[in-house]
């Protein structure tokens, strides 16, 4: 059969005219025509797909949303602990840093992970995020257990350091009225000229009570004529000693272990000595240091400034 021909009334030309077939006007027309039957089409079957799925795909598909709805909570709560975790890692760093002095840990090493698979999973890219969330938590939990280890151990050994430390006077001495002798330079009782005095003398009556300054234990118990007398040095470790002489008795021997306050002999007047006291020294690393800075837990405020303004003052030492 004969294609019917069209015509067109053209009103510049006042006449009809023909109508051209374009053949690329009516290809484009089609594709557009076929895709919006496609989109149309893709829209109903996901639709009536799930309007009419069986009841056992209804059923995978709600337990796919709600793994989904789990895995964002999930997620959400790990951040929670991440940012928890990196609060504890900084107040470890500044008991580190601060009050001990020590290397803080070593940060975790991440690398070395491969989640490439994960992305070809359904939701790949949350599993994949909260799956290396999960892993780095795991580390840096086992690198912050293991510093609190560390931590506990320089506690212990803080402890042991705070307790050997000398920190009270070796007589009881609460009206700091038996301080005879400071340390320093002061004026020698046999030669009559000024001489360096490495410790603190303390008057104090024959038998009166000498008690070890810090824990330790004791090194050395000898006599000496002309010197020290009998007289006790106690190792403190960490470097520190002390030396407690003119002892008319000694209470305890070489290699015993003893707390501070503990009693370890009596005030006499032996070795190099114008009179009852005791002869009192504390060394770090064998150099001699000034004991009244080692009083402050033992005294007030007001005492322990009182009774370095005493010790500073220019007089005559005991031995």
């Amino acid at each position: 059969m004969a294609r019917k021909t069209k015509y067109f009334f053209n009103p510049k030309s006042l006449s009809f005219e023909r109508v051209t077939d374009n053949r690329s006007y009516m290809l484009w027309r089609g594709i557009g025509f076929s895709s919006l039957i496609l989109l149309i089409s893709f829209i109903l079957a996901v639709f009536f797909g799930r309007i009419f799925a069986n009841p056992r795909e209804r059923s995978l598909m709600d337990e796919n949303s709600l793994i989904k709805q789990e895995l964002k909570v999930m997620e959400r709560s790990v951040t929670e602990l991440e940012k928890s975790l990196a609060d504890l890692k900084e107040r470890d760093l500044q008991i580190y840093r601060s009050m001990y002095e020590a290397e803080p840990p070593k940060p975790v090493d991440y690398r070395g992970s491969d989640y490439a698979e994960l992305k070809k999973m359904p939701e790949g890219d949350l599993i994949q995020r909260l799956r290396q969330k999960i892993d780095r938590l795991g580390k840096e939990a086992t690198a912050q257990a293991n510093s609190y280890q560390t931590l506990k151990g320089l506690i212990k050994s803080k402890e042991t350091f705070l307790n050997s430390i000398p920190a009270i006077q070796p007589v009881a001495n609460e009206a700091l009225d038996r301080i005879a002798s400071g340390f320093g330079y002061r004026l020698d009782p046999f030669y009559h000229t000024s001489s360096f005095h490495p410790g603190m003398d303390f008057t104090a009556d024959l038998g009166t009570e000498v008690f070890v300054t810090g824990d330790g234990v004791v090194q050395k118990t000898p006599s000496d004529g002309w010197g020290y007398g009998n007289h006790i040095i106690v190792d403190h470790g960490f470097g520190y000693t002390t030396l407690y002489g003119h002892l008319s008795k000694i209470l305890v021997r070489p290699g015993q272990s003893v707390k501070r306050g503990q009693l370890i002999g009596h005030v006499g007047n032996t070795g190099r000595s114008t009179g009852p006291h005791l002869h009192y020294e504390v060394r770090k690393g064998g150099s001699p240091l000034n004991p009244a800075f080692f009083y402050l837990s033992d005294l007030t405020d007001e005492q322990y400034r009182r009774m370095i303004e005493i010790s500073n003052r220019e007089s005559k030492q005991f031995d």
